[in-house]
């Protein structure tokens, strides 16, 4: 996926580091980041991303009302959560708000080139060349 922009956002630096790291390692081209849900807002503002990484627990934001503020404004954005919160439910209210996917943290390589690969199947040509929504 050599077009491949993504927007970290996470407040803990070695994490925003080492997600942007195995993000290049799984092909983006373009990786930026925010550490708190203002620095995202202006982000997500000024720019249009294909994934969005969005940690819940942000000091000046919850992740979750973050990601719903995001779908309203763009529905079709692939949100995906990241957190260390491995409760069902938590997963089920991340997924039926409208996440393309949750990320339990610690990450590893194999979690972010998933991401990665489902975002491509999901957004693919297809054979008419045509991206489905």
């Amino acid at each position: 996926m050599h077009d491949l922009t993504v927007l970290v956002v996470e407040d803990d630096p070695t994490m925003r580091d080492l997600l942007t790291d195995m993000l290049y390692r799984a092909g983006a081209a373009l990786v930026k980041q925010a550490a708190d849900g203002a620095s995202a807002r202006a982000a997500f503002n000024d720019e249009q991303f294909q994934i969005i990484l969005l940690d819940l627990g942000l000091p000046d934001a919850n992740g979750h009302d973050l990601m719903v503020e995001f779908k309203s404004l763009r529905p079709h954005q692939h949100i995906v959560l990241v957190t260390a919160d491995d409760s069902i439910e938590s997963i089920q209210k991340a997924i039926s708000a409208g996440a393309n996917g949750y990320v339990v943290k610690p990450y590893s390589q194999e979690k972010i080139h998933d991401v990665v690969n489902n975002y491509a199947m999901v957004h693919a040509p297809s054979p008419g060349g045509q991206r489905p929504h």
